[in-house]
């Protein structure tokens, strides 16, 4: 029983660690200590997202046109296929479940999950994610 008091009693101090992470002021690393910001990491992130998997899709396009139904059936042809295509989709709803719930957050007009959700058709994951936390690094530096 002393046991169980002690740890409730530990349980009930809050340490700086165990606060959330945006309630922390943000801290950048000084100029000198830094090559490349985390904002420009995630901007090249953003670009290099656009660029290669329409440079693939365009091969693609040029082998065998705008024709979507072979496009999809590459897309399900296997068990293995199919698992990236599912895990691709899952983890989309969960960045725009994210971007909804962080837009309000940070104070953003919800019609930029519209934008997101345009951008994720159009290009993918891998440019909309790294655009989105750039723009919200922008928005948590202005905070501070």
């Amino acid at each position: 029983m002393f046991i169980i008091c002690v740890v409730h009693n530990q349980s009930n101090k809050i340490d700086e660690a165990s606060k959330p992470m945006y309630n922390q002021p943000y801290l950048q690393p000084s100029k000198s200590q830094k090559l490349l910001s985390i904002k420009s990491i995630y901007l090249l992130l953003a670009v290099i997202g656009f660029i290669v998997p329409w440079s693939l899709l365009l091969e693609f396009i040029i082998q065998h046109g705008l024709y979507t139904q072979f496009f999809f059936q590459q897309a399900f042809a296997n068990n293995v296929s199919t698992t990236f295509v599912v895990d691709l989709l899952l983890s989309t709803d969960v960045f725009l479940f994210f971007a909804f719930i962080e837009l309000k957050r940070l104070g953003f007009s919800r019609r930029w999950l519209l934008l997101y959700f345009v951008l994720t058709l159009a290009s993918g994951l891998c440019c909309s994610l790294p655009l989105f936390l750039y723009f919200r690094e922008q928005a948590l530096e202005k905070k501070v």
